[in-house]
């Protein structure tokens, strides 16, 4: 496959990525109108489902009459209509088709409409899209993506599987074209096996750009297996094999470099120099072994903390390079807080985000594109600064 074919796949995700900060560049001036947009939409439109019927949407015209009119909620208040959704039940909890389902290991199951899956896609891919090509890391080169991506598609069309494993499949016409690592790898058979062909891929390849991970520790574990299996690695490499073609000149540059490498030290440019930036996503701890990659990655390679996210969406969005703290998405779904010390009460006091102060701590409430209303997430924000009008946050770790 020729660069030029990949040079125009980031050509597009960069035309996507442009669309989408300018949106956020937009709606971020003015937070509240888009909050009050977003509710009203979808009380038109969900308002012959089930769930809107029995709370009369069609009633409610303005967003004072929508936080008094439905109650705060936990998941539980959903399992019934969740088991319908599962059967194949239309207009539940919402009249948009349901895209995605993922089943989470203490036994819950979350469903994603298509507008739903198409927010995070947006704002979780084609924003950090944007950032890396705004500084010229989104290039002709290949992407290593390290997300898992098993989902299994069903005749209907709908996939079950964890949501960024979802999104990374997304725009299927690109993927044999620009991730370095088949998706279908993820359909190994143990752990040990993935990291062996993640590995094994990733190192036959030279020109790689870009890094996408979920944890940071993906990427610190894929380096720390080539520094104890490369021998292994590059054999597999001259040889060739049903995974990977024969490249006697690869095979070499790597044990050439493997050779003269320290245990611990920079790596990941010596055998990708052309990578110069890694997305991830799960920024909950940012803990001492972030260091020890920042150590095997040298000091030319770029973060983008992709924002908050989970298997309920995506809650904020990444701005800047380099930078932990992320906007929240006026037009995503609508949020409310709870300050951290104050009980919840019925709801009454909970604030919108444009009552929030920096430097405080606040529960999150929140109502999405796939038919969670009002629903307390359990997940605590700290307030850290502002984007235009829009609030920035961290995970409160405390």
């Amino acid at each position: 496959m020729g660069e030029n074919t990949i040079k125009m796949v980031n050509e597009a995700r960069w035309a996507d990525g442009q669309r989408v900060r300018n949106r956020l560049d937009d709606i971020t001036y003015d937070p509240m109108r888009s909050q009050e947009e977003f509710v009203m939409r979808l009380m038109r439109e969900n308002e012959k489902s089930d769930y809107g019927r029995q709370y009369g949407f069609e009633h409610i015209r303005n967003l004072d009459e929508f936080r008094k009119s439905l109650p705060l909620t936990s998941y539980d208040d959903y399992a019934p209509y969740i088991s319908r959704v599962m059967n194949g039940e239309r207009n539940v909890l919402t009249a948009y088709l349901t895209e995605n389902i993922s089943c989470l290991p203490d036994g819950k199951v979350i469903p994603q409409s298509r507008w739903g899956v198409q927010v995070c896609y947006d704002y979780g891919f084609c924003a950090g899209f944007y950032i890396a090509a705004n500084y010229g890391y989104l290039t002709e080169g290949k992407t290593l993506n390290l997300l898992s991506s098993k989902v299994e598609r069903r005749s209907s069309g709908l996939t079950v599987g964890n949501l960024l494993g979802r999104l990374l499949v997304k725009r299927e016409f690109d993927n044999e074209r620009v991730y370095a690592i088949p998706l279908d790898v993820a359909d190994a058979s143990d752990k040990e096996e993935i990291l062996h062909l993640q590995a094994l891929y990733a190192l036959s390849q030279r020109d790689i750009s870009l890094a996408i991970c979920k944890k940071y520790e993906n990427l610190l574990k894929l380096l720390r297996y080539i520094e104890k299996t490369w021998p292994r690695l590059a054999e597999e490499i001259e040889s060739g094999s049903s995974v990977v073609e024969a490249n006697a000149v690869r095979a070499n540059a790597i044990r050439e470099m493997m050779e003269d490498h320290h245990i611990g030290t920079q790596l990941l440019t010596s055998l990708w120099p052309n990578l110069r930036c890694v997305m991830v996503y799960d920024v909950d701890q940012l803990s001492a072994s972030f260091e020890l990659l920042r150590t095997y990655c040298g000091s030319s390679v770029h973060f983008i903390f992709m924002g908050i996210t989970s298997s309920l969406g995506i809650f904020s969005t990444a701005i800047n390079l380099d930078d932990p703290q992320t906007v929240l998405i006026p037009d995503g779904m609508f949020y409310e807080f709870k300050p951290k010390e104050a009980p919840i009460g019925q709801g009454r006091n909970l604030l919108t985000l444009d009552q929030l102060e920096i430097g405080r701590s606040y529960e999150l409430v929140i109502t999405t594109l796939s038919g969670f209303y009002r629903y307390q997430t359990q997940k605590t924000f700290l307030v850290v600064g502002r984007y235009h009008d829009t609030p920035t946050v961290l995970i409160d770790k405390d």
